[in-house]
């Protein structure tokens, strides 16, 4: 066979059609035995030489025992077409190649798993790949033809966590995955802050309402202790949620690349920093504003307070407070 490929490659139109019809019928031979490798690339080498409908479809039965379902489709196609062009067969043959063909086509076709990839959102500079490969954004929402077997869907952008999707796709089934990117931004920053509280003057006798004013200001620094309480118990559900991610079966790995479940949990674990910074917020407001009531409250006797100051800070480690009076 060595010998015979160079001077097929330099023969006439008539040599090459003959070439090919011997390595088609000794692939024929070989597909009989049960050898597909050698019969298959005899019904190749056949094609290369001298296009013919009859070895196409030889070549898309050869990518059907191969589990290359999505090749045999294009090849059934393929044949289609060429069947229609060819000019040198009967209207009887090729009406024949025109039915086995189409039936071929709806049988593979009915066999071939699907994915569709939706969008939950499109942020600048997104990229879609499956096993690698780029997805166009016009496929998206498509019933894709894939082959069978484990396949990896991952979703990118600039400022966003990566999202992996790994699939197991069936025969007959169609695979849906629904990408929704998690901002990457640090989940629980360090947040300190220290404000210093006007000093009280001196007076020589409190005048009358001082004690309710200072009864007042302990009523609002509780209410101030208990935002920041509140604040501290959603602190401890953000870390909580985001070691839970990157853990046994949390979907994210030790950097951060998740599936949906794990991007499912860091997204609670956002909404909880968001309360805890809400609590801290206001908790430190009214804490702040129930000391300044107290310590400005007028006394019986004058006297020169020291300089007073409320430090909040929140980390993972939970919630502090300092104050100096």
């Amino acid at each position: 066979m060595v010998s015979v490929v160079p001077a097929v490659a330099h023969a006439d139109g008539g040599s090459a059609a003959a070439a090919a019809d011997e390595l088609f019928d000794h692939g024929k031979e070989l597909l009989r035995a049960g050898d597909w490798p050698e019969a298959c690339a005899r019904f190749r080498a056949s094609m290369d030489l001298d296009p013919a409908v009859g070895t196409l479809l030889k070549i898309a039965k050869c990518h059907e025992h191969e589990d290359k379902l999505t090749l045999a489709l294009g090849d059934y196609r393929a044949a289609l077409a060429l069947n229609r062009a060819k000019a040198t067969q009967t209207e009887q043959r090729r009406n024949e190649l025109e039915e086995y063909t189409k039936g071929a086509l709806a049988e593979l076709e009915a066999r071939v798993p699907k994915l569709r990839v939706r969008l939950a959102a499109s942020p600048p500079g997104l990229r879609v790949t499956i096993d690698g490969a780029p997805l166009p954004l016009a496929a998206v929402g498509e019933d894709l033809p894939t082959d069978a077997g484990p396949m990896e869907v991952v979703a990118e952008a600039p400022g966003y966590l990566t999202a992996h999707f790994s699939l197991q796709q069936r025969e007959s089934n169609t695979s849906e995955v629904v990408v929704s990117l998690v901002p990457n931004t640090p989940l629980v920053p360090p947040l300190a802050e220290t404000r210093p509280l006007p000093s009280p003057r001196p007076v020589a006798e409190a005048p009358p309402g001082s004690s309710t004013r200072r009864t007042l200001g302990f009523v609002v620094a509780g209410l101030g202790v208990a935002g920041l309480a509140v604040a501290g118990g959603f602190g401890v559900e953000t870390t909580s949620k985001v070691s839970a991610s990157t853990g046994s079966g949390g979907g994210c790995t030790p950097d951060y690349h998740c599936n949906q479940h794990g991007v499912d949990v860091l997204g609670e674990a956002r909404a909880a920093q968001t309360a805890a910074f809400v609590s801290l917020a206001a908790g430190a407001a009214a804490l702040g504003a129930g000391i300044y009531l107290v310590v400005t409250a007028p006394r019986a006797r004058a006297s020169a307070p020291a300089a007073t100051s409320v430090a909040v800070a929140m980390g993972q480690g939970g919630l502090s407070v300092r104050g100096g009076f």
